[in-house]
């Protein structure tokens, strides 16, 4: 396993107003992932999808917003 910086928060472990906990690393800013890391192929390592309909941001579903591929 490696320790990798969570795409989601950017490594701060922050997300959102008010600097609550990142929900996709727990607020440590790092997740595990196995080795070799690879950047998820779905939203090339963001962890971000964006609807191009609404224009919403949410959490890839092929990585759960981590960047990474597991």
């Amino acid at each position: 396993m490696s320790m990798v910086k969570c795409a989601w928060c950017n490594g701060t472990g922050t997300d959102g107003p008010g600097g609550s906990p990142c929900d996709v690393c727990g607020g440590d800013g790092h997740i595990n992932v196995p080795e070799p890391p690879t950047k998820c192929g779905r939203c090339k390592g963001t962890g971000r999808i964006r609807n191009d309909v609404t224009d919403q941001v949410s959490n890839c579903s092929g990585c759960g917003g981590s960047g990474w591929a597991s």
